[in-house]
């Protein structure tokens, strides 16, 4: 069997051990917060527990896949090691944090939102460990293990585009919390799949939303076929989840209906769009300058 057809099986599996992992990572869940540990866990909503299912299937998957593929290390998936890596990825943080501060900072004096007169700053630690974390096992699973092995079946243009349209549409699915059954069951989370693209019913949640998300991956993706590693692209990953969690955590929508220039967070609309693609041009100016250093 080729290798693409691999990675497509490899894809396949994801989203069925996910599916069913999703009811045992809810009842976890409801366990612990029964418990006394882990409290929010309670009010935590089904599909956020399916998503964390497709993420643990996806890597847990990866290894026999690589193995399947005959891969016989980084190198061969494209990495290298990197001697800027810090420095990329504080760059690439800085980049992507004071970028989504900016359009926060102009959705505040247009009053689509306000800040909130009280916030948690055990929240706010929380939302930072969540996007060290996040941005590190998403960039070693889309960039570093997905990217690569699509590398090996196909052009680095090719390989890239398909990535970055697997990374944003993972994002963009959206499952309704309305068809999850009172009682939640072992396959309670192949309910949600179907109608996990309801929002692509949506034109310019398609358009502000999912375009968004396909640059951001396709900026990543850039970042790290440019430097051989995965260091400015978690950077930037990272960056972009602290802005936009923690821009919700101390603010409150005020105007609902802003659609399609902002959406629901700071992913969603033309301003998010902007902003991201800010990013990139920044990025591709530090790239350019610190090439002309070596």
């Amino acid at each position: 069997m080729k290798a693409l057809g691999k990675i497509i099986l490899y894809l396949l599996a994801t989203v069925i051990l996910g599916a069913l992992l999703a009811a045992p990572l809810y009842w976890g869940g409801q366990w612990l917060a029964s418990h006394g540990v882990l409290a929010w866990l309670a009010e935590t909503p089904f599909r956020k527990f399916f998503h964390r299912g497709l993420l643990i299937a996806a890597i847990v998957l990866l290894w026999p896949t690589a193995r399947w593929l005959q891969v016989p290390g980084l190198r061969a998936l494209g990495l290298r090691p990197n001697p800027w890596r810090w420095q990329d990825g504080a760059v690439g943080f800085t980049v992507a944090f004071l970028t989504m501060a900016l359009l926060g900072a102009v959705l505040l004096g247009l009053q689509v939102v306000k800040l909130r007169h009280h916030v948690q700053g055990g929240d706010l630690a929380n939302i930072a460990v969540s996007a060290v974390v996040v941005s590190i096992l998403e960039e070693w699973l889309f960039r570093g293990a997905i990217l690569g092995l699509l590398t090996r079946a196909m052009n680095s243009y090719w390989a890239l585009f398909a990535t970055s349209a697997l990374f944003s549409i993972l994002h963009f699915l959206k499952p309704n919390d309305a068809v999850v059954p009172q009682t939640v069951g072992w396959l309670s989370g192949f309910t949600l799949i179907p109608g996990a693209f309801a929002q692509f019913s949506q034109p310019w949640l398609v358009l502000g939303g999912f375009t968004t998300l396909f640059c951001v991956g396709w900026i990543l993706g850039w970042v790290r076929l440019r430097t051989q590693s995965l260091s400015l692209a978690i950077g930037l990953h990272a960056g972009w989840v602290l802005g936009m969690m923690g821009f919700s955590k101390i603010t409150r929508r005020v105007l609902k209906d802003t659609l399609p220039w902002v959406g629901e967070n700071l992913t969603v609309g033309f301003g998010a769009l902007a902003v991201v693609c800010l990013a990139g041009l920044l990025v591709g100016v530090y790239l350019r300058n610190r090439s002309q250093q070596n």
